[in-house]
Formats: structure tokens, C-alpha cells, sequence
């Protein structure tokens, strides 16, 4: 039973993380910029143009070079919360990647669900770039396509968060 335990996502201490950051950097109105904070924490994050097979993936981190690699082409929304994601694999699982054989943690939307991880990372990103307590000043007076505008994120990352946060 302990073994499945650690294939399950800990989407609290994603969130938790998240927020620990945000608190260090006395961040306390959207939007969030994730290069930002990336930089804050000593991770470089690097636009590339990706070419062969991953040229259909967002981004990567790469533990080695304590870079983040985000592709160019992507719209600037979606290069957004793919700082942010891979921000997240930095925070969350950058000892594990370490201490394994997969140095490089490829963003490839085609197989996000497969992995706790991807999962742990896109809640640290959601709770990065819309940390709940924000949310709760804004979510209930502004309109959707408002809400996405303030926080720069995309209308489906925010309809995202609305739900995981306030079941709707």
C-alpha cells in the first residue's frame, strides 16, 4: 500500500509550496510573473525553438543546467504557465530528478495525466500564478475572461482553478 501512496499527486503541498514562495517574495496582487520567481529561486528559464520530435512540446526542465527550456513558438499565455509547471518540477521533484537516471523533465501536453508528477507540477503552477488567496478577493466579482486578464493566464487554466478551488 505505501508504494501507491507515492504515485498519488500531493496536490496540498504543491499548493503549499506555491504559496511559501509567493509569501517569501511578498507577492500580494496578480498578475504573477513566473520567469520572475524563477530567477528569484536561481533557475534560468531559456526560449528555444524545438525542432524534430520535440518540437510539440511546451517546455522542459533540465536539473542539470538548472534551466528551464520553454518553446518560443508556443502563445505567450501558454509560455507562461509552462514556467510556471516546470517551476513547479523544479521546486517539487528537482532532488528526484537528480538522483535519477531522467535528468530532463519534458512538458509534453499529450501526456500530462499520465504521471503524479505532471499533476503535483500543474497544481503548483495553478496555485503559483493563482494562488488561492487571491483568488478568493477576485473570483466572485469579476467575470471569467476579467479574472484571466488580471491573473495572464489562459481562460482554461482559469476555469481550471475555479473549479479545483470552488466546485463549480
Amino acid at each position: 500500500m505505501p508504494a501507491l501512496m507515492q504515485n498519488r499527486p500531493n496536490y496540498r503541498r504543491a499548493e503549499q509550496e506555491a504559496q511559501r514562495i509567493l509569501d517569501d517574495m511578498a507577492v500580494s496582487a496578480p498578475p504573477i510573473n513566473p520567469i520572475q520567481v524563477a530567477e528569484r529561486l536561481g533557475v534560468d528559464v531559456v526560449f528555444a525553438t524545438f525542432s524534430g520530435k520535440s518540437r510539440g512540446i511546451s517546455g522542459f526542465f533540465d536539473c542539470e543546467e538548472n534551466a528551464i527550456f520553454v518553446n518560443e513558438e508556443e502563445f505567450p499565455l501558454r509560455q507562461t504557465f509552462t514556467v510556471a509547471h516546470e517551476l513547479g518540477h523544479s521546486v517539487l521533484h528537482g532532488e528526484w530528478a537528480r538522483s535519477s537516471d531522467y535528468k530532463v523533465l519534458w512538458r509534453d501536453p499529450t501526456k500530462q495525466d499520465q504521471d503524479f508528477r505532471e499533476k503535483e507540477a500543474n497544481a503548483f503552477a495553478a496555485s503559483l500564478l493563482m494562488p488561492r488567496a487571491l483568488m478568493d478577493q477576485y473570483w466572485d466579482r469579476l467575470s471569467l475572461a476579467q479574472l484571466s486578464r488580471l491573473f495572464a493566464v489562459s481562460v482554461p487554466a482559469m476555469k481550471n482553478r475555479i473549479s479545483f478551488l470552488y466546485g463549480i
